[in-house]
């Protein structure tokens, strides 16, 4: 895989949850020789978004198609509806969540693409109820995936 040409349409790829929030690959590391991972996301008003962190080696492409996400990000933070892009490099310490009054939906691009592995256990690992996850779970997980969950403050 990696060398050969990929086309889905609209619908097409794999689903799962982050959450309560839905989400579906699209183009998958083993795809793409791990050069990158892209998903389609939707986020419920009002969702939370990770724990502020801080990946070691991962970027992060966010192309916004609908609703209003804020991201932190280097200490700034910004609000970004349909048509805006956030890009974070490895290093920078972020978070984001939507604080718009309905369904946000974006893209996001992650290289390498393994990282897409990370997302899909924040699902698994978060509660089903909606409450709140465990800290030192949630820590761990991330520090399998060169990522650091940062204090706030």
């Amino acid at each position: 895989m990696g060398n050969d040409a990929v086309f889905l349409g609209p619908g097409e790829g794999r689903d799962f949850t982050v959450g309560l929030d839905n989400a579906q690959a699209k183009i998958e590391a083993a795809a793409t020789g791990d050069s990158f991972s892209l998903i389609e996301y939707e986020a419920s008003a009002g969702a939370p978004g990770p724990p502020l962190h801080v990946h070691r080696v991962v970027s992060e492409l966010f192309y916004m198609l609908d609703g209003e996400v804020e991201f932190r990000a280097d200490g700034r933070t910004q609000r970004l509806g349909k048509g805006s892009v956030a890009f974070i490099p490895p290093g920078i310490p972020h978070t984001f969540s939507n604080v718009g009054s309905g369904v946000a939906k974006w893209v996001g691009i992650f290289s390498p693409g393994r990282y897409m592995a990370l997302v899909e256990g924040i699902g698994k690992a978060l509660p089903a109820d909606g409450g709140p996850p465990d800290g030192e779970k949630m820590a761990a997980l991330f520090a399998e995936w060169d990522t650091e969950v940062v204090p706030e403050g």
